[in-house]
């Protein structure tokens, strides 16, 4: 935690002048970390009290943290590098309305984390001596392997990964990166800046070329470097009403996650995926607005089959398909259009109508947004029935969700002066873990689903947690 004082005390050239002021000043570090870390384990202690979890922590701000059972999303286990030669575990509890991290007990030896995971998940406490043998013997209920993913599986998933989302994300570490060695630099950066632009004036077309090549090799590398570390050793297994995943190389996370508990499954395809017949699962589960994206668990590499098997666990027997698809209207291609091609390109034509590229890339930009306007709204439709809603949408990639119509929280019915000049509408489906949109769809379509989904919910008298 104290990476940034070590870097300022081997950087900062005058600080390391007096040798014995640092060596006093790392001294007292060490024995007030030894008295925090002392004071906070005494002071930090978990129970279940009837059918609630409680977590006790903090010496000179204390907290109390109660869960009733029944409102855990799920219980996860999550080892790193050090934790994993100690033999240890950290165990991670996921509410609806609790940022996960002050939900977190670090170091627990693995019998005992298992034993509780499993008693967490159950959603009740164990109430007589019976109860708690059952609870104890829980960690050895049979599961059935679903998806193991191979070496080979890992190098199809590295490849089939959104290349250019990494070199985006790679470009904005290196600018982070140089905007704060800079400051320590600033003769040495400016100097190397310039150099750098006056190399890449310079250079040829080919050049170029190369390098834009060469900086996608390293982009699909750290893709494929990325899938490793996260996905190592994937197991998805499934016990009875109930998913359990394990993956990682570094660090280690186990994910129990109950059907109930789960509020949609998405899955998703693109070019390079279809070729390898594989499909990336996201199971959501109730979430709060700070740690929604803690809650998102995903199942890459898996095939048709193994598709096929979750949605029935999770939906039961397929019946949508025997619904019809209903598109977006046309209209919505024209709002996409307008808004990705012709829009920027009326704001860029004044300050570059004389540059003789523009009438080149103009049209070219205009012809590519169409291209791509077309693609989302080909894939933009949905089918419905009386107990699921699934909503299909992208553009290169194709993207489905799906939920059960009475996990809806809310029905949001929207409509602008241009939606309501052809008799259309859009629709916003949200759950406990986010939001799903129907949109530009026939006007007395949306009224007819807006009532029935409204009813459904309202009427309906199963738990959606």
């Amino acid at each position: 935690m104290f990476w940034a004082l070590i870097a300022v005390v081997v950087l900062q050239k005058n600080i390391l002048e007096n040798k014995y002021l640092i060596g006093v000043a790392l001294l007292i570090i060490l024995a007030l970390l030894v008295v925090h870390t002392i004071l906070y384990y005494l002071n930090f202690y978990f129970y279940v009290d009837g059918d609630e979890f409680i977590l006790k922590k903090g010496y000179l701000r204390k907290k109390t943290l109660t869960i009733p059972l029944e409102r855990i999303q799920s219980v996860n286990t999550k080892q790193n590098l050090i934790q994993q030669i100690l033999d240890i575990l950290t165990l991670e509890i996921d509410t609806a309305g609790t940022v996960a991290k002050e939900l977190k007990i670090h170091a627990l030896e693995k019998p005992y984390a298992d034993t509780l995971n499993n008693l967490l998940s159950k959603g009740k406490a164990a109430e007589s001596e019976e109860e708690s043998e059952e609870t104890a013997e829980i960690s050895k209920v049979e599961e059935k392997l679903v998806l193991a993913l191979s070496p080979s599986d890992l190098l199809k998933i590295g490849i089939s990964q959104n290349h250019i989302r990494t070199a985006l994300i790679i470009i904005a570490f290196g600018m982070q990166t140089f905007n704060q060695v800079q400051d320590l630099f600033e003769e040495k950066a400016e100097e190397y800046s310039g150099e750098l632009i006056n190399f890449m004036s310079s250079s040829s077309l080919a050049l170029i070329l190369f390098m834009v090549i060469f900086f996608l090799i390293i982009s699909v590398l750290f893709s494929l470097f990325r899938t490793l570390f996260k996905y190592f050793d994937f197991k998805l297994l499934k016990r009875e009403k109930a998913i359990r995943i394990q993956s990682g190389l570094v660090n280690k996370r186990n994910v129990l996650m109950p059907y109930n508990k789960i509020q949609e499954l998405n899955w998703e395809t693109g070019p390079v995926k279809q070729i390898f017949g594989i499909y990336n699962l996201v199971f959501k589960q109730a979430v709060s607005g700070q740690s929604r994206r803690n809650q998102l668990v995903d199942a890459p590499g898996c095939l048709k089959n193994h598709l096929e098997l979750l949605k029935t666990d999770l939906f039961g027997e397929e019946i949508l398909n025997k619904s019809p698809k209903i598109f977006t209207d046309k209209y919505y291609f024209r709002r996409l259009w307008l808004l990705s091609g012709w829009l920027p390109a009326l704001i860029v034509t004044p300050f570059f109508y004389a540059e003789w590229i523009l009438w080149i890339a103009g049209p070219a930009w205009l012809m590519l947004s169409a291209g791509y306007s077309f693609l989302i709204l080909q894939k933009r439709y949905f089918r419905i029935n009386n107990k699921q809603v699934r909503i299909s949408k992208g553009a290169v990639a194709h993207k489905w969700k799906q939920m059960e119509n009475y996990k809806i929280q809310s029905v949001k019915f929207r409509q602008t002066i241009f939606q309501k000049r052809r008799s259309l509408a859009s629709l916003q489906l949200t759950n406990a873990s986010g939001s799903m949109a129907i949109p530009y769809i026939n006007e007395s379509v949306a009224r007819q689903i807006y009532n029935y989904l409204l009813y459904h919910a309202e009427t309906s008298k199963k738990s959606w947690m």
